[in-house]
């Protein structure tokens, strides 16, 4: 589809999906191309939203003076179109990457490229030439560190959900494994649910295991503890994100990811259930009502901030930016705990951190050189109902009341995380942008100003997170 000379575009390579172009001769137009499309594969790779992906794509056009360019981001594939004049047809390229879960080092590093590039700090070869070694390491994936990030996952909730620290153990040492197995299974190719599957029913066996050699009682927190980052969490984030700014292909396809996600991890936890029961007869308690434990406010603040901590690791976030982002999180579940001790609803507490935790993931954005949807992420996580979903499907499974109920709250409590999230992201966003507006008047006066200008000295306005629709430059 491509009218390009000198060069023949192959829209995806074997090495996941990365384009490559014929020769290394490449002009100011195909140049662009292919820097928006190694952005583009780390973006959507790393777990970025369709809109700040759209926005960054943009960018790059704008920076070479292409104009006329039309840029379609869906749950895994990019559409870029240019049109050199008005009678003549339209250059159409189409680019498909494998969407992947949050990776805080790919994303920041992209960021670095693309933020170079528009202030003129690197040309597009050299931009080129950076993403190539980028996206080549990102590839080497080691997954000790993260195999121990699952395994904070574990403690942390498992301190949240009121565990005892036998059962905290026993959830990181079960959290681990179930990333392993998951990683196994990925590893020969299978699809996803099938991993998640297999993840669950290691979940159900390792928290059996842990109460019959280690006496670890509290087998349903144990295995809750294991799964909660898996169940419905950052999909749901990213899928609502994706509703409220008007990216309903791509929301549709992040809504049935959570979907497919949670019913391959349920489907795991029932077949090890049945197995299970009759071994261990009624000794074991795989199916309880759990909740927060707001009694023990200190263990529930570390909790938090090892998932934070745990998360980032697993993530590729190290040094202070990790613990930064750990100390967040906890802050956060301080927050949920004073406000519902001052008597607002857990729906209220939950509403109300998660604005105040939008509002400041925003302002960071520069000091932690992280998208704000990122921090989000992370830092939200400990207020997901992963427990919520295990508990209403799994009951739905086995015919318990008030399963129903349980589903219902999860989506309430999703419902106030992402919605406060993001109203608190949009509060600062604009805040920002106001400032911005009036230092801009100040130094260029006559001038209009627009916030898609290439040329603006702090391009971390790329990471502010935008609610419209930015198709075309």
């Amino acid at each position: 589809m491509s009218n390009l000379p000198l060069v023949t575009p192959c829209l995806t390579s074997s090495a996941g999906g990365r384009p490559y172009y014929a020769s290394s001769v490449l002009t100011t137009e195909q140049a662009a191309y292919k820097l928006a499309f190694q952005i583009a594969d780390a973006l959507i790779r790393s777990g970025a939203g369709s809109a700040n992906t759209t926005k960054s794509l943009l960018s790059i056009f704008r920076k070479t003076d292409l104009r006329d360019v039309t840029v379609s981001v869906g749950l895994g594939q990019v559409t870029i179109s240019h049109q050199d004049a008005p009678d003549k047809a339209p250059s159409t390229r189409v680019f498909e990457s494998e969407p992947g879960t949050l990776d805080i080092q790919l994303r920041t590093d992209a960021g670095n490229v693309l933020e170079d590039f528009v202030l003129g700090r690197i040309s597009a070869d050299e931009g080129i030439e950076r993403m190539d070694e980028i996206l080549a390491e990102s590839r080497d994936i080691g997954h000790g560190l993260t195999m121990t990030g699952f395994a904070m996952l574990g403690i942390g909730f498992a301190l949240i959900l009121g565990g005892s620290w036998l059962t905290s153990i026993s959830a990181a040492g079960v959290s681990a494994v179930v990333y392993g197995v998951y990683a196994l299974v990925q590893r020969v190719k299978a699809p996803e649910i099938f991993s998640l599957a297999a993840g669950g029913l290691t979940a159900v066996l390792g928290a059996t295991a842990a109460g019959v050699f280690f006496g670890a009682t509290q087998t349903a927190v144990c295995i809750v503890a294991a799964l909660a980052a898996w169940l419905a969490g950052i999909a749901a984030y990213g899928a609502v994100h994706d509703v409220i700014t008007g990216w309903y292909v791509s929301a549709s396809g992040r809504i049935f990811e959570a979907i497919t996600s949670t019913a391959g991890l349920v489907a795991g936890v029932a077949v090890g259930i049945h197995a299970m029961q009759p071994l261990v007869g009624d000794s074991m308690d795989y199916i309880e009502t759990l909740e927060m434990d707001d009694s023990r406010w200190a263990l529930s603040i570390l909790g938090a901030a090892v998932i934070s901590a745990g998360f980032a690791l697993a993530s590729g976030g190290r040094g202070w930016k990790l613990a930064t982002l750990g100390l967040f999180g906890g802050v956060v579940q301080l927050g949920v705990l004073a406000v519902t001790a001052a008597g607002m609803s857990s729906y209220g507490a939950i509403l109300v951190a998660s604005i105040a935790a939008g509002v400041f993931s925003v302002t960071l954005t520069r000091v932690l050189n992280l998208a704000s949807n990122a921090t989000l992420m992370i830092v939200l996580l400990p207020q997901f109902p992963g427990m919520l979903v295990y508990q209403g499907i799994l009951g739905v499974i086995f015919g318990l009341e008030d399963a129903g109920d349980s589903v219902l709250k999860a989506a309430i409590t999703a419902f106030c995380l992402c919605v406060g999230g993001m109203l608190g992201q949009y509060l600062a966003s604009e805040a920002l942008w106001a400032g911005r507006r009036r230092q801009f008047v100040r130094h260029h006066p006559g001038q209009k100003f627009r916030r898609e200008m290439a040329d603006e000295e702090n391009f971390s306005d790329i990471m502010v997170p935008i609610f419209s629709k930015p198709f075309t430059s």
